[in-house]
This record gives structure tokens, sequence and C-alpha cells, in this order.
């Protein structure tokens, strides 16, 4: 952890209203990115906010023995599969069609059609990833989207490693059987089948 963001949890958990506000400056665009992945667009800024609140609430509790980071993606992916268990609950699964999951072509002249391919693609990503187990879906996310090791994951998720692997491979595995089976769907749709 950084020893800033140390500085910051701590003067933090202290009642100091600006250090907490610096964390969330230096920390909301991941809090977003995840909230977005795992609950797509329609959910994930009430998430977001729903995140910072709780953080605000629990800053007490943070003990430093982690990064000040893996502790924020904990609560994040926390409220993010809470407000899924809520949804699933009431059984309302309306979806965001706009979720960035690809990284985006870079510079203002990027080619068009590959602009238009990619948000295609992350289109179809956001609809397959709506058929992986809630913990799985996060898990795929922290490894593949967020880029964190296994062991960060099974911290994250307060799981073993290998259980953060596997959720990881079954993850994986029921995106692409999703995407399989929606690409198999669309070649006989366009087949006329």
């Amino acid at each position: 952890m950084s020893g800033g963001d140390r500085n910051l949890a701590v003067a933090a958990s202290r009642g100091d209203v600006e250090a907490f506000a610096k964390l969330v400056g230096d920390h909301s665009s991941l809090v977003y990115r995840v909230a977005l992945r795992i609950l797509g667009a329609d959910d994930a800024r009430d998430a977001s906010q729903e995140v910072w609140i709780r953080v605000w609430r629990n800053i007490r509790n943070f003990r430093g023995e982690s990064a000040f980071s893996t502790w924020l993606y904990r609560i994040t992916v926390n409220t993010c599969l809470s407000i899924r268990q809520k949804e699933s609950r009431r059984d309302e699964r309306e979806l965001g069609d706009d979720v960035p999951y690809l990284s985006e072509p870079s510079g203002g002249d990027a080619d068009p059609e590959a602009a238009a391919l990619n948000a295609e693609r992350r289109e179809e990503i956001q609809d397959a990833l709506q058929h992986v187990r809630a913990e799985h879906r996060a898990a795929l996310v922290l490894r593949h989207m967020e880029g964190l090791s296994y062991s960060e994951i099974a911290e994250v998720l307060d799981v073993p490693d290998g259980t953060a692997k596997g959720w990881v491979s079954r993850g994986r595995a029921a995106l692409l059987v999703a995407l399989a089976e929606k690409n198999g769907l669309h070649r006989k749709q366009e087949a006329g089948g």
C-alpha cells in the first residue's frame, strides 16, 4: 500500500473528510469500473455511491494489513454481489448496453470500423457475462479485466487461492459457452434457420 493511501486512510478513520475525499478522488474510477463490469451500466453509479458510503462507515475497521485498494476491491465486489442478489430475488434484470470491457482504440483518429467492432464485442461480452454465476463473474472481472493476481483475488473475495483460481476458470468457461451459444444462434439466424 502506498504510504499516501495509508496516511489518508488513517486520517479518514479519524474523521478527516478531506483525506476521505482524496481517497474517493484517487480510487473512484476503480470502484466504478468494477461495478460497471459486474453489474452493468444501469446499476454501476448507484453501486459506486453505496461502496463509498460503506467505506466511510467502515474506514475505522481498515487495519492496513493489506493494501487500501485490496480492501476497497473487497467492499466493491461484496456490494455488487449484494446488489445482484437483491436483483435476482426481485427477478428484475435490466442490463446496460454500453459497458467498456475491451480497451478502446487509442487516439482520436481510430478506425471507425474497428471502433464499431470493439463496441459490438463489448456488447457480446456484457450479454454473455449475464450467464456467469455472480461469484465466478466477480473473480473473472478481477483477474482478466482488473489484472489482479490469484492471491489478490482470493484476498478480495475472502476465499482460498484454489477457490479463486477455480472461480476464474469456471467463469471463463461459462463466458466462453455463452459467447459460443450466442454466436451459434446468430449464425442460425443469418442462415435463415
